[in-house]
């Protein structure tokens, strides 16, 4: 039987990907985002591939675009929240205006779609809810900005939304990718280490989707070292990134 999957940011990169992947695998795949020609390219890779126009930081949007689904389907097994704009640079200026676009976008495009389909899931008796994060909110990192602060929230808020939603057998998982070249990505000046595809990177997450595992991390030999710095004492820790990441 097929299963329905929603993915959020679906007209590039990773969430573009892992469209590709699941259509091939039993899934009717909605993909969303704010442009329609992106994701009409995308549709065109498989017919089980249906595109519909929506921004996650308008919570009309996010319900509308579930409603759809269900009105169809009455299900909806998976939601990838993989949506995501990144706005890298220093703390010492504070752009409000460009930081509320990060945090409506990162944070509240999840809890968007989170309080637009959570009833649905409940009344099915089940569901499958994956929030796509990153290991720039393990900890405080210069250069980061208001993104590495959002992508903390949301791992914060995948953690307890898994504590809270198992009782209602929702499935819970939050992936770390490390490096992957995307649009966002290139707008890095430095060196990215492990920097990897989003096929890639699609095909990791894909492997991760029927396991138990709550956590999906990759490439292991950056996203090891990372949380090993979640061990360091705050002095050391302090010490070794100023040393590290030298902003201009």
């Amino acid at each position: 039987m097929s299963k329905v999957c929603w993915i959020t940011g679906g007209g590039s990169g990773i969430g573009a990907e892992l469209a590709k992947i699941l259509s091939k695998d039993k899934y009717t795949v909605y993909i969303s985002g704010r442009t329609k020609s992106k994701l009409s390219n995308i549709a065109r890779y498989n017919k089980s591939i249906i595109p519909v126009q929506g921004d996650v930081s308008c919570l009309k949007d996010c319900k509308k675009i579930v409603n759809t689904i269900h009105k169809k389907f009455k299900k909806i097994n998976l939601v990838v929240m993989n949506a995501a704009t990144y706005s890298p640079g220093s703390m010492e200026i504070l752009n409000v205006d460009e930081i509320r676009k990060v945090v409506d976008i990162n944070l509240m495009g999840v809890i968007n779609c989170l309080s637009s389909v959570i009833s649905k899931m409940k009344n099915n008796k089940g569901g499958h809810l994956m929030i796509v994060s990153s290991p720039a909110g393990y900890r405080g990192l210069p250069g980061a900005g208001i993104y590495g602060v959002t992508k903390s929230a949301v791992t914060f808020l995948a953690e307890t939304i898994k504590l809270e939603y198992e009782k209602f057998n929702i499935k819970v998982q939050v992936v770390h990718p490390g490096f992957v070249k995307t649009p966002m990505t290139d707008k890095n000046q430095f060196k990215m280490p492990f920097l990897i595809t989003p096929e890639k990177a699609a095909h990791k997450i894909a492997n991760k989707i029927n396991t138990n595992d709550f956590e999906i991390y990759f490439p292991k030999r950056l996203i090891l070292g990372m949380k090993l710095l979640n061990f360091l004492p705050n002095k050391l820790y302090f010490k070794l990134i100023r040393k590290l990441i030298q902003l201009p």
